[in-house]
């Protein structure tokens, strides 16, 4: 009995082991993956950029990849998404096809967007890495939120010990602080949302305070793209949420204290958005900061419209009064797409501009599918998919796998196509 009792209790403890192992890899990769990524974050902020500057993003990048080769080896069941694989395929494509004409490193940068791919997205599977970027996708709603608020409080306290408040030095691009907040804003709304009676308050309380801040931020940042996006991405929410009315009523009052703050104060929080439509009217043109950017990339699909000019490349360099051939090709040359879905078609032609719609659509379908299951985070995550796509039409980073946004977009569509059994029914992961 005594050798019998023993037995059991080896066994138990084993399994117990095993379970454990099984999440503290993928946990240990997340903790050090959020590491590195605050250090290539940083570079977008005003405090500890010049600290950031010691670590070059190809070791940042690196160490990325390196990842997602350790969580294969620890589980050798590994899946290939085949749209994806497919994808990559046509990249490569179009790289081959046009290596006269290369321009801004596209080799090196489709070598990181492979690379990232491994990490972020479904591209490759596992157990491990689908646990890696559970964590990690917590982790970067987390930091987003944390992000908004201390942009605020910092704001706050520069204003009341200087002359003005200054207000990017956690995020330095007023763009980028503007689609931060509105991810954030979608994902508190969906928390808000999902409320019921009895809910402990101070959760409620943190919702809504965090659902107001990043309005007010959204607006203040200016990024028309962003707001435009979370409009439709709030609508989505609102109408496959309608049952729960106690919810709902709280995030349609958040919404409307939100608004009317930003009316109440107006002045500097709407100055941004004002001055892009003084622009517009003077110009004859709502679009006019996206309008060459735009035309260059369907000018350049029309010079190879199957297979694209090359990927991550450019062969136009806009300005505001005309587009200009790029003769000599050149490193150090940038240019900035102005659409994310628009590059995808020059880039990869209509070949891989097909598989990147039927991609996207693909996951508006797994979506449809978990929320027929019960899976009410799905809401969610179709909410800020939604947003990212419509903000993505304005900001070209579905290519570049140095832009927090690929990082969240990526992660997004992992979340999304995650195994039935790592998916929680009543919370947001």
């Amino acid at each position: 009995m005594l050798y019998g009792s023993f037995t059991m209790e080896f066994i138990k403890g084993y399994r117990k082991f095993l379970h454990y192992r099984r999440h503290l890899l993928p946990m240990a990769f997340a903790v050090l993956a959020f590491l590195v990524a605050l250090v290539e974050v940083s570079r977008m902020s005003g405090i500890i950029s010049n600290c950031a500057h010691f670590i070059s993003s190809p070791l940042v990048f690196s160490f990325f990849c390196l990842v997602p080769a350790l969580a294969i080896l620890e589980s050798h069941r590994v899946s290939v998404n085949r749209i994806l694989m497919l994808f990559c395929t046509v990249g490569a494509m179009s790289l081959i096809l046009n290596y006269k004409t290369l321009n801004y490193m596209p080799v090196l940068r489709f070598c990181f967007f492979c690379g990232m791919m491994c990490l972020f997205s479904p591209l490759v599977c596992n157990a491990s890495l689908s646990r890696f970027r559970h964590y990690l996708w917590s982790c970067a709603l987390l930091l987003c939120r944390v992000g908004i608020i201390l942009s605020l409080l910092l704001y706050v306290v520069t204003a009341l010990t200087g002359e003005w408040g200054n207000l990017y030095l956690i995020f330095s691009h007023p763009m980028t602080l503007s689609m931060v907040a509105a991810i954030v804003a979608v994902a508190s709304s969906w928390q808000i949302a999902m409320s019921k009676k009895g809910q402990h308050v101070a959760k409620t309380v943190f919702d809504i305070f965090s659902f107001m801040v990043a309005v007010v931020l959204m607006v203040w940042g200016g990024s028309r793209g962003a707001i435009l996006g979370f409009a439709i991405a709030e609508l989505y929410l609102v109408f496959l949420l309608f049952r729960n009315r106690y919810g709902i009523a709280r995030l349609l009052v958040a919404l409307v204290a939100s608004f009317a703050i930003v009316l109440a104060i107006a002045g500097p929080i709407t100055r941004k958005v004002e001055l892009k439509f003084e622009i517009g009217r003077e110009n004859n043109s709502l679009i006019f900061s996206r309008q060459q950017l735009w035309q260059s990339r369907l000018e350049e699909f029309a010079d190879s419209p199957i297979f694209g000019i090359g990927f991550a490349n450019a062969t136009r360099f806009s300005t505001l009064y005309d587009n200009q051939i790029v003769l000599a090709p050149s490193a150090d040359m940038t240019e900035e797409p102005g659409s994310s879905w628009l590059s995808v078609l020059s880039n990869t032609g209509i070949v891989g501009f097909a598989i990147m719609a039927f991609w996207n659509f693909y996951l508006f379908r797994a979506i449809r599918l978990r929320r027929r299951n019960g899976d009410l985070s799905a809401i969610c995550h179709g909410a800020l998919l939604l947003l990212l796509l419509v903000q993505g039409s304005f900001e070209g980073w579905v290519l570049y796998a140095g832009s927090l946004f690929f990082f969240l977009y990526w992660v997004l569509s992992s979340q999304i196509l995650k195994p039935q059994s790592l998916q929680p029914s009543n919370r947001l992961s």
